[in-house]
């Protein structure tokens, strides 16, 4: 009777999962504002740009810690949100005086640690894997657009309600972990249903971890060859991928922060609120491409179809120069009005969003392909994978995934106080974000160019190859 009872209060999946993506949107939010507000009391305190942008190089160090702790989303949770009680109501962390010490100093390295607390915490918090359903790509890719914007907009325009406003977002997700999480709709994670279901209804029911101190120093690198050979244009993706996300979360690791505070200097805040209204604008728009596509570029986790596969990957490869193209409009002169600001930062989020919805098409996790190309093997009669083989490689390419997103982590964490330090020098904003566009842009157009004679040339060598066998059976 206890565990019929258990079964009934359990909720269902369709409301689970609304309740759940509203929770997660609503806590994201809520952290992207603090983000926010402790970069605007790092200026505060020290008006250089290079000041907030090593604090976000902080919450980046930390974030990259929160995505190795062991999962209890309900510590985390607490933890989070202790850390933000205590930055905003002790504020003597951050007005200590020592004698031989500058203050401004301390008032750093206090805030300094803060950010790395936080960013370790909302990151444990918001990424471990819970009981509920996954969120949504086109939610998740949304958030990560808008939400820093969300954060500044908040963090600027209302400064004495922002702590407020965060925690007030949070609360949500704290209550969901803290009083119903027994009535999630899918069984805990190691749990005995958990094992059943996966037995019983996943063939791919291996978990493999690889033992990293066996392998060879090169294995990522094997991996990312073999992968591939696997699917044409993996690894130039991966690579272009990095590179952007390296640069552009450099960019938005620093730039914020000083231009914001630039608005605030000369009254026109309202900008904000226009960048904003922009990037909601366009988001709407494309939600509605998004659906008017489906039968083009495929659901998540598919592939895109075979005959307009070079097509989807021409315009993904084109993204990125749009991005950057973005950038150069946000700091022309001329181009400072706020409907102007608007529509630069409308067309970078446009870019953005297709970016981040044909790259996982165009590079899919491997047990996506293989379920993809099945039929064909069988058509051949070729020998399918059998799940070990299956979860094997799919662990190395999770470690590989695992390896990369911490090698961008700290290569942005690098770059984001040497763009605060270039801001800090011209002392204009956008002088750098032209200059780092058009930077972007060349490195893009030439990366592009060599990626197009490399596709290419196997279409010409199998047409000579046909040539000659045309000639010699003549």
């Amino acid at each position: 009777m206890k565990h019929t009872s258990t079964i009934q209060r359990t909720l269902d999946l369709v409301i689970g999962r609304r309740l759940f993506t509203t929770c997660w949107l609503s806590a994201s939010l809520g952290i992207s504002i603090i983000q926010m507000r402790l970069l605007a009391q790092a200026w505060l305190v020290l008006p250089h740009a290079l000041a907030p942008a090593c604090l976000m190089s902080a919450w980046i160090l930390g974030s990259l810690v929160g995505l190795r702790v062991p999962g209890a989303p309900r510590v985390w949770g607490s933890s989070y949100l202790a850390c933000v009680l205590l930055w905003l109501i002790g504020p003597s962390l951050v007005s200590l005086h020592l004698p031989l010490v500058s203050t401004a100093l301390v008032s750093m390295v206090a805030l300094a640690m803060v950010a790395v607390l936080l960013g370790a915490s909302s990151t444990a918090w918001l990424t471990q894997q819970r009981s509920w359903p996954a969120v949504e790509e086109r939610l998740a890719l949304a958030r990560s657009l808008v939400g820093l914007t969300v954060g500044l907009v908040v963090a600027w325009m209302l400064p004495a309600f922002a702590g407020l406003i965060a925690l007030t977002c949070c609360l949500p997700r704290f209550s969901l972990d803290s009083f119903l999480s027994g009535r999630a709709p899918l069984p805990m994670s190691g749990s005995v249903a958990a094992s059943w279901v996966g037995r019983y209804w996943h063939a791919d029911r291996w978990q493999l971890q690889l033992d990293r101190c066996a392998l060879p120093w090169n294995w990522w690198w094997s991996c990312l060859r073999e992968r591939s050979r696997d699917s044409q244009g993996y690894l130039p993706l991966s690579l272009m991928a990095s590179g952007s996300a390296v640069i552009l979360g450099g960019v938005w690791g620093a730039v914020p922060t000083p231009f914001a505070a630039s608005l605030g200097a000369t009254h026109t805040l309202d900008k904000l609120a226009w960048l904003l209204g922009g990037q909601l604008v366009i988001l709407v728009l494309a939600r509605g491409l998004l659906c008017a596509a489906r039968t083009v570029i495929g659901f998540p986790g598919r592939l895109v179809p075979l005959p307009v596969r070079s097509r989807v990957r021409t315009l993904a490869l084109f993204m990125p120069l749009a991005m950057a193209g973005g950038l150069v409009a946000l700091g022309l002169p001329f181009l400072q009005a706020p409907w102007w600001l608007a529509v630069s930062l409308a067309e970078y989020t446009l870019a953005g969003a297709v970016w981040g919805i044909l790259l996982p098409r165009l590079r899919p996790p491997f047990a996506v392909a293989v379920a993809a190309q099945r039929h064909l093997s069988l058509a051949q009669n070729a020998r399918l994978l059998d799940s070990l083989q299956l979860a094997h490689t799919s662990a190395c390419e999770a470690c590989v995934t695992r390896l990369c997103a911490t090698v961008e982590g700290v290569l942005i964490a690098l770059f984001a106080p040497l763009i605060g330090w270039l801001i800090d020098e011209s002392r204009s904003v956008d002088t750098i974000l032209v200059m780092v566009g058009l930077v972007f842009a060349l490195a893009l157009a030439c990366s592009l160019l060599a990626l197009g004679a490399h596709w290419k040339r196997p279409v010409r060598m199998q047409r000579t190859t046909t040539r000659l066998a045309v000639a010699l059976e003549a």
